[in-house]
């Protein structure tokens, strides 16, 4: 059962809240690629890479997940399936306007786009820093401290990083949600082994929220045949706007184009 939140959440008034950050969609081929972003963050820091893969031909859907890119108590209001159906809702329209699917999530948007991988049928995988073993014990005590703490703030560090590249992410963190995510983690990592399909792993050397290790026992547990690890050794956790960042870019694209040749060549008489 979802964690009941001990404080009061937005007025009824405001239950539609105001939007800052919305999805997108950019259209292309019959290839299209679902971009999961993660945890307190927003579409913008999967759109340079949602950019680049529109710019080589594929349609591209930079998903909202619920809570995000709006305001913190709104985040405070939703649990792991409210993310989840987000996911689904992105999955179903991409579906309806493309042959194949490929999955891309940074961070918790990994997380997500595992549990998808194990449920619905997806083309291809692409893991950015997936966050199943964060560095933080706050992650760990966060269902209890729950009761005790509403949010805990972002260092200075972190809220300036962002706003250098010019990112969206709230400056705090709803000890609430973040007991869901503890949640979903637990809920996804023993569905991991589940996952047949190509998936490759990107992990930055530098992060400093994901223990960089955590990306060899991941890409053991995949059930994957076709499977790869990428390690970047410049990048800190948000791969889309570090230094390796060229080099992530052609990557996926080289692992997404390849799975379009695969599945255009099964589809040949």
């Amino acid at each position: 059962m979802p964690y009941s939140w001990p404080f009061t959440c937005f007025d009824k008034e405001a239950t539609v809240p105001e939007i800052r950050v919305p999805a997108y969609t950019l259209s292309g081929g019959p290839v299209g690629v679902l971009l999961v972003h993660g945890f307190t963050a927003s579409p913008t820091e999967l759109r340079p890479l949602g950019d680049h893969l529109h710019q080589a031909g594929f349609s591209v859907s930079g998903i909202r997940l619920a809570g995000h890119g709006t305001r913190v108590a709104d985040l405070a209001c939703t649990v792991s399936s409210d993310w989840y159906d987000s996911v689904l809702a992105g999955y179903g329209e991409l579906a309806d306007r493309c042959e194949h699917i490929v999955a891309i999530g940074l961070s918790m948007g990994g997380v997500l786009c595992c549990q998808l991988a194990v449920e619905h049928p997806i083309a291809g995988l692409c893991l950015l820093a997936p966050s199943f073993e964060v560095r933080s014990r706050l992650l760990f005590f966060a269902p209890w401290l729950r009761f005790l703490i509403r949010q805990w703030s972002k260092s200075q560090a972190s809220i300036d990083y962002y706003q250098h590249h010019r990112l969206f992410s709230y400056p705090a963190m709803p000890v609430a949600a973040l007991a869901e995510l503890y949640r979903l983690i637990r809920h996804v990592r023993p569905l991991i082994p589940q996952i047949k399909i190509p998936c490759r792993i990107f992990m930055g050397l530098r992060d400093n929220t994901v223990v960089p290790e955590s990306a060899f026992a991941l890409y053991n547990a995949l059930g994957s045949q076709r499977k790869g690890l990428v390690l970047l050794p410049d990048s800190n956790h948000i791969l889309t706007v570090e230094p390796d960042a060229p080099r992530l870019f052609a990557s996926v694209l080289h692992f997404v184009e390849g799975l379009a040749v695969i599945n255009k060549k099964r589809a040949q008489p």
